[in-house]
């Protein structure tokens, strides 16, 4: 017997409401005449003991995004897409996201938000989480680093075209599937960030997520086998990139970031990526800043320093376009 059955009938109907009709919080209030608050409550405490076991590896923010994200409310690309990061470095967040998947399945007619699958042979995380999606001002691009004289030229190739596709299917169901809409009261997710809730019923300006332009990145290395491709999409006015690498070292004691480059001088930090496993294959996205039009690369960088000043050495870069 499924644990629904076992849900008080009022978190059994606010979960019911949620998923068939995709509405907010504020939207699901107003049909049953109670606070959005309420709704909010009902939703999150049927979540916390539908997987109640693996729940507790999570904290409560961690619980509440993740909670937020398979129930469609989170607004905008931007934290769609952090949240996504996050499942995809944390184990215990996939396991519990994946077993509450399990039982709000027969709640929704249509598929819920993806949940990505991680590295196979990933150790287990520890229940804190370690932001995988770091924002730019946390990685404080003011430094000079050494001057890169010359970058590769995106050649075309048929695994990076493997590595596109797989990249474009992700992020449509992320950023399309997922819904978006008309907020309600806002929310903060475990990056402390902070989020409306939405349904893809909600007015919004209808704009839907499309592609811009690819980038093509590769090593500077010849003898290397990394490469990568990253998708520029937009948002109405909002830009996103999200980055499918493989063959990449195992990150053990370094991390891999993401910048946009100009020159020694002239660089912004994007994002943390997610831990790379022993497949050495890497998956992740964020928003990028309203001035990112300016920049003409893109570089992925092994990184040594929980906080860079400036990029590390280049692992991967690709020539950066908006347009």
């Amino acid at each position: 017997m499924s644990r629904l059955d076992d849900l008080p009938p009022d978190q059994r109907a606010t979960l019911s409401l949620l998923l068939r009709t995709r509405k907010s919080y504020a939207e699901v209030a107003a049909l049953l005449g109670i606070s959005e608050q309420a709704v909010h409550d009902r939703a999150h405490a049927a979540l916390a003991v539908l997987a109640a076991p693996l729940a507790l590896a999570l904290s409560p923010e961690q619980r509440a995004e993740v909670g937020d994200y398979l129930l469609s409310q989170r607004d905008g690309v931007g934290e769609r897409l952090a949240t996504r990061s996050y499942l995809d470095g944390s184990p215990p967040a996939r396991a519990w996201a994946n077993a509450l998947a399990a039982e709000l399945a027969p709640l929704s007619d249509a598929p819920l938000p993806e949940i990505p699958a991680g590295a196979p042979d990933d150790p287990p995380a520890a229940p804190a989480r370690e932001p995988v999606a770091v924002a730019a001002d946390a990685l404080s691009a003011k430094a000079s680093p050494a001057a890169r004289r010359s970058l590769p030229a995106p050649p075309s190739s048929r695994r990076a075209g493997a590595l596109l596709l797989a990249a474009i299917v992700v992020v449509v169901v992320v950023l399309v599937s997922s819904g978006g809409g008309s907020s309600g009261s806002p929310k903060t997710s475990a990056s402390g960030s902070t989020a409306s809730t939405s349904g893809p019923s909600s007015g919004s300006s209808g704009a839907r997520a499309k592609e811009d332009r690819r980038v093509t990145l590769t090593s500077p290395d010849p003898a290397s086998k990394a490469v990568g491709v990253a998708e520029v999409l937009s948002e109405g006015s909002q830009y996103a990139f999200y980055l499918a690498a493989e063959h990449l070292a195992p990150s053990k004691g370094f991390f891999y970031a993401v910048w946009l480059y100009n020159s020694p001088t002239s660089f912004e930090a994007l994002s943390r990526a997610p831990n790379v496993g022993s497949n050495g294959n890497l998956q992740g996205g964020a928003l990028l800043p309203k001035d990112a039009g300016k920049y003409h690369t893109m570089l992925l960088t092994r990184e040594t320093k929980s906080t860079p000043t400036s990029p590390g050495p280049v692992v991967l870069s690709g020539v950066f376009g908006l347009h």
